[in-house]
């Protein structure tokens, strides 16, 4: 039944559209299995997540900020994959292999508010010339790398 709710699968953008809605808010979708296992991708508005698994919002993380050191770390989820034929990842897999810095919330916006800034000019056509966006790409993959780079905890 066609509808407007995005529906995850295993890919880079919806698969197609439905009817209803199995998660309504913020949050954080990485897909489970296929070619594009452990993609992230931010959602703020109903959709149907089919084969993969949602990081729904923790008291004192920004979910902005989540996706973006995710996203950094984009390279690491899809080495995660595991298996021949359908490659897969769980979220157990994530939990032991993926650290997430939790500085106060107060810089988490303000990261956050920096990395939209530029990921909205890189991305959206209409703010800026080609040449300018690719300029603005490459300042926000410098500044997404200082910024979310945290010195390692003794442990």
């Amino acid at each position: 039944m066609p509808g407007n709710i995005p529906v995850i699968l295993g890919g880079v953008e919806p698969a197609y559209w439905h009817s209803e809605s199995n998660h309504d808010g913020e949050g954080i979708v990485i897909s489970r299995s296929g070619a594009n296992a452990g993609f992230a991708s931010y959602w703020n508005e109903p959709i149907f997540v089919s084969d993969g698994f949602v990081l729904d919002a923790t008291p004192g993380i920004d979910m902005r900020f989540l996706f973006h050191v995710l996203k950094k770390q984009q390279a690491k989820l899809h080495s995660m994959k595991r298996g021949s034929g359908v490659p897969h990842i769980n979220s157990k897999m994530l939990a032991n292999n993926v650290a997430i810095p939790v500085p106060p919330l107060e810089e988490q916006q303000h990261v956050v508010s920096i990395l939209d800034r530029f990921d909205k000019l890189t991305n959206d056509l209409s703010s800026g010339l080609p040449a300018e966006i690719e300029a603005r790409r490459k300042q926000y993959e410098y500044y997404r790398d200082r910024l979310l780079s945290f010195d390692e905890l003794a442990v």
